[in-house]
């Protein structure tokens, strides 16, 4: 039976039998996996607190051939990201990114540049000086990395270069921007501003190690807000229930 060992996100941890564990976890080399932890309500040696939801730490587990879920041997934490835990809204954004994560990744599919954006969000987001516009900047990065990078570049319909000063209207169906003149109305397409426009370009190109230098305007922020999360709705075409906690607690969309 092999046995592997691997850093890794907690995505979800339930109940399972008397003592026992079922685990949906990211690791950067093996994916996304299910597995049990056998013991792991009564066992504070192997396990501990490293089976928290979002807690990056190291998993070794064994797999068996043709099985479904792999049988966790322990756990070891690298990062519990106390900040987070220690703010209802932070956790909120913190299950967003999990749940997210969690229904963009196909199982046994490893990808670590995933897994790396997953990580440097969770850190930041741990972070005291941690602002929102971080939440769309994974949003967009994880989009891209799906295949669902909506367009901020063009209008989607004449294909003309956006102007950075012109309002545009977003159309969820068409994944993009469309430009006043080709835009026929609909209430499923808010209107952007350029800054707003500008601000998007700037989160979908900048680099990892740059994101804290990047500031959204509270107007780009609302307008970001109204447009990307459900945007990623209708790609996944379910709801997202850390988006409702989210929007409970601001008392707004998020």
């Amino acid at each position: 039976m092999p046995y592997h060992k691997s850093p890794a996100v907690i995505i979800r941890s339930l109940d399972f039998a008397e003592w026992d564990k079922l685990i949906t976890f990211f690791t950067r080399d093996y994916g996304k996996l299910k597995g049990v932890a056998k013991g792991a309500k009564r066992s504070r040696k192997r396990f501990g607190s490293a089976l928290e939801p979002l807690t990056y730490t190291t998993v070794s587990f064994f797999e068996k051939e043709r099985a479904q879920l792999v049988r966790l041997d322990r756990c070891e934490i690298i990062e519990s990201f106390p900040q987070i835990h220690n703010d209802v809204l932070r956790v909120g954004y913190a299950s967003y990114l999990g749940e997210l994560t969690n229904e963009m990744v196909a199982e046994r599919e490893a990808n670590r540049e995933l897994f790396n954006l997953l990580i440097t969000f969770l850190f930041l987001l741990n972070e005291k000086d941690f602002r929102e516009e971080f939440i769309r900047i994974f949003e967009l990065r994880l989009l891209s990395l799906a295949g669902y990078q909506p367009e901020f570049g063009r209008c989607v319909m004449c294909r003309k270069e956006v102007n950075g000063t012109r309002e545009h209207n977003f159309s969820e169906q068409r994944g993009g921007l469309i430009c006043l003149e080709c835009f026929k109305g609909s209430h499923n397409s808010p209107r952007l501003s350029g800054g707003t426009i500008k601000m998007l370009q700037r989160a979908q190109n900048i680099e990892l190690t740059k994101v804290k230098r990047l500031y959204f305007s509270p107007q780009a922020r609302a307008e970001s807000r109204k447009i990307l999360p459900h945007f990623i709705e209708s790609r996944i075409e379910k709801p997202l229930k850390s988006l409702k906690f989210i929007e409970h607690l601001n008392g707004k969309p998020s």
